[in-house]
Parts: structure tokens; sequence; C-alpha cells
């Protein structure tokens, strides 16, 4: 009987944030600055996952994530790929929409995080404001009433880079993240293609275990033998641990983005988890008569294990008259006893099944099962307690969406002048109220044609914050590109996740 070798794991570390704030320089002054002179030369394509050594032998695997739409629907891939976060914010613009949803990510899934405040080279950097903006999102770092580390850095020039990299070792310390070197290698695959010369390759990044040649990997259906092992630098390996990306060519099938991999001794042993998870699909999809979901609806499986049939019935009653149009709630499978592993192996088919048992517990063979532990399972013995945390689990899985808030329209009466980027305009107000450093939208002929920002008002011959009531006249200074020509409306508003 062999004895469990647990190690440290280096962490798995994705950057997050808005768009324009230096996430990708980011990462390629990490990448070229760790790793080895003439390897990193000899990366020609983009590589979306790679490792870095740093000085004394620590090591940080990097993901460079996907906008956060992807990275928030393959809740495994986000929640569970990625052991750390980096939330980067420009020290010029602050928290933008995207960090906003960053955050609401990074929280959801309950990712520890660092936050990088970049572009500090710049004339125009506050990273004083950026700190106290993200109070104002409930962030709280050091020194702003909090523990949450933070690195001041320039992705540009690399000032800071090196602290940011030493607190984000220091955090993977305190986590205390493990590997076993005794079990197959199992994790998550970050990218796949189909390559006209060598066939079908994925990029992966293993979570827990070792992976040899002469084995088999299998991702949901698709399998591959290890014959053409290689690091994230191409080059031909015979063997990898827990937290290094791979790639692995001569899949029969392209696997999915976000799916699990395990990894078999043999190739029958392989094929025997193929056919189970293939009746899986088959009982999934019966489970959820093809239900046709809406966009913008989540849909959340749910496995329920009660001891008595009555009480399970009662209970399935109760959730699925909970379903809205936001969340689905669809009982896939209903049964008495306890939680067992064909519920586990049904689970781990589709990331966003819940397991929840009633006066039942989970069988003890299932804690052996390899990396089950982005599963969720859940035990009540009370009720009401657990129809407290369904209503929770609503309120987590609803697919948030950015709602506009008109607050007032204005019909342009003549453009008096158009430069740089700044078009003042003279306009009625139609209704509501129309301010300053307000989002606007143009709209013509009942078509919205661009957006802009107010940026002055004038009222008669004296400036002003506001102008509201109808039929009132007035100037506008409007931040725009786009062209602005009488008949136009112009429509101020907020946005706000909801």
């Amino acid at each position: 009987m062999s004895t469990h070798k647990q190690t440290e794991r280096s962490p798995v570390v994705a950057i997050m944030g808005h768009v324009d704030h230096g996430k990708s320089s980011l990462l390629d002054y990490i990448r070229k600055t760790n790793i080895v002179e003439g390897e990193a030369g000899g990366i020609t394509q983009h590589i979306s996952t790679y490792e870095v050594q740093l000085e004394d032998n620590k090591r940080i695997t990097f993901l460079d994530t996907p906008g956060h739409a992807a990275f928030d629907t393959m809740r495994h891939r986000g929640g569970t790929i990625a052991d750390i976060a980096i939330l980067i914010v420009s020290a010029e613009d602050g928290v933008k929409m995207q960090t906003k949803h960053a955050i609401e990510v990074i929280q959801k899934n309950k990712i520890p995080f660092i936050v990088a405040i970049n572009k500090i080279d710049k004339p125009a950097a506050n990273p004083e404001k950026v700190k106290t903006d993200l109070l104002e999102q409930g962030i709280y770092v050091e020194g702003y009433g909090g523990d949450i580390p933070f690195s001041l850095i320039s992705a540009k020039t690399g000032q800071g880079v090196e602290d940011l990299l030493e607190s984000l070792i220091i955090l993977a310390e305190m986590e205390e993240m493990v590997g076993d070197t005794d079990k197959s290698a199992t994790g998550y695959v970050v990218e796949s293609h189909r390559d006209p010369k060598q066939g079908i390759s994925a990029t992966m990044v293993i979570k827990n275990g070792v992976i040899a040649k002469g084995q088999f990997v299998v991702v949901d259906d698709s399998i591959t033998p290890t014959r053409m092992l290689r690091n994230f630098m191409g080059n031909n390996i015979d063997t990898a641990e827990f937290s290094s990306p791979i790639q692995l060519i001569g899949f029969d099938k392209i696997p999915s983005v976000g799916s699990r991999f395990a990894t078999f001794e043999t190739k029958k042993d392989a094929e025997q988890a193929i056919s189970e998870f293939r009746e899986i699909e088959q009982e999934l999809a019966e489970g959820i008569d093809m239900l046709n979901i809406p966009e913008g609806t989540a849909l959340v499986p749910i496995i329920l294990k009660t001891d008595v049939a009555g009480t399970g019935e009662a209970i399935a009653e109760h959730i699925e008259s909970m379903t809205s149009d936001d969340v689905i709630f669809k009982i896939i499978k209903k049964e008495t006893g306890s939680i067992n592993e064909s519920d586990v192996k049904i689970a781990l088919s589709d990331p966003n099944t819940v397991i929840i048992g009633f006066h039942v517990d989970e069988d003890a063979n299932i804690k052996n099962i390899n990396d089950y532990e982005s599963l969720v399972i859940k035990t009540f013995d009370i009720i009401y307690k657990l129809t407290q945390w369904i209503q929770e689990l609503y309120d987590q899985r609803r697919i948030k969406k950015e709602i506009d808030t008109m607050h007032g329209q204005l019909k342009v009466l003549k453009n008096f002048s158009s430069q740089q980027g700044q078009t003042l305009v003279g306009g009625s107000i139609i209704t509501g109220a129309v301010s300053k450093n307000e989002q606007c939208k143009i709209i013509r002929r009942d078509e919205l044609i661009g957006r802009g920002k107010i940026i002055a008002l004038q009222q008669g011959k004296t400036a002003t914050d506001r102008v509201l009531d109808a039929g009132t006249e007035c100037g506008v200074m409007i931040e725009t590109n786009n062209d602005i020509i009488q008949g136009d409306i112009i429509e101020t508003y907020t946005t706000e996740i909801k």
C-alpha cells in the first residue's frame, strides 16, 4: 500500500481586471524577465499558460485568462484552475465596470487575491484614489482598514513587479497548497485546437498528481496517449507534476476548454472512464429534458438525496418553485440513501451541478475520488436551513446584468463646434435632468449611434452642474468621437450591475 507523498505545490495565478489596465503588459514583463534567456525568445506563438521560476527556485504558473464572461461561465475554470488572482487596476483610471465584474468573480469563487495598482509611472497616477475606489467595492487593502495585500507597479518599467511576485509567493505559502506525487494527474483544459500537421492538441494545467509518458489522458469522451507530452514551451518531456502547464498532442476529438482531465495507467481504464461519462451525459440529458435555456438565465442541476421518499418529493417541489427567469433549478436525480460515488460522477460532468442531502451522509469511499473538492455538496438536518441556502445559491448563480437607468433627455437644436473628441451643442430638455459628468447615449431616429460623457453645461451665460425642466435650453459640451447633428437625442444614464 503506497503512502501519500504530499508536498508543497506552486500557485496557479490568474490576472484579472479591466481590458486596458495592463494585464498583457504585466504578463509580458514577467515572462521576459523570469523565463530562462533563450527559452523566452524561443516562444514565438501566443501561449495562454506559462510557468516562471524565481531566483529562490520558487515557481508560479500564470494563466492568461479570457474575458470575465468566459471566466465566469466556466465556474470551475475560474474557481479551481486559479489558486490566486491578481486584480489589476490602473492608477490613472481607477475602478471601472470590468474591474467591478472581476471583483464579483473573485469573491464569488472565493479566490485569494492581491491588488496590483499599475501604471504608477504615469503623470496622472493616483494610487490613493484607487484604494478609496476599492473601499467602495468592499475591498479593504492593507493600510485602508483591511488585510488584502497590494503592490504599486509599472508593467512598462518593471517597477514593483518583483515585490508583487514575492507577495504572490507569501500568499501561496499562507494558503498551504499541496500536491500528491502518488496520484495520477488531474487538472483542467485551458485551450485546445486542431493543427493540420500534428492533429488535435490541448494545453492543460495539472492541479494534482503526476503525469508520465506511457499513460492515457481522458477529457469527457476524448482520449489521447501521453506519447507527445510537452512543456509550455513546446519541448518534449517525460514527466510533469502539479501546477505545471503541459501540452498533449493526439486527442481523438477536440477537448472542451474548462473541462477536467484525468490520467489512467491503461487504455482499458481510460475507455471505461469514457463509457461512464457517456452514460452520465445520457442521464443528464434525460434529467434536464433538453431545456431550452434563454441567454442570461442560469441553469442549476440538482442531485437530491433524502432519508425518506416523501421528504424528497416535498423538498424537490419547493426547490423547483424557486425557479425564475434568472435561475432555473432542475432536479436531475432524486433518490433515498446516502450521497454516493455515482452522484459525484454525475455532478463532476457539469460544474454547475450541486448535491444536496437531507438527513443523509456522504459514503466514506467518495472521499477518495481524485480532486472532487470543486463540487458543491451540502447536507442539512433542518429544512429552513436548506431553503435558506437555496436562496443564497439563487443569489450567487443569478447572472448579473448591466442595467441602464435614464436620467434625462435633451434634443439637439444646433451643433456649434467639434474638435479633438469634444462637441459643443445647444439643446432643449425633453424630460428629466441632464447633469455634468454623466455618461450619455447619442440617439438618431430611434437608433443608438454612439456614446459620450457630459463634461460641461451652460444655462444662459452661466456654467452649471445640472439643467432640468422640459423646454429649458442650454449649451452642452460632450466628450465623444461621434458626429452629433441637429435633431439627435442626448440621453444621460448610469449603469449598474444587478
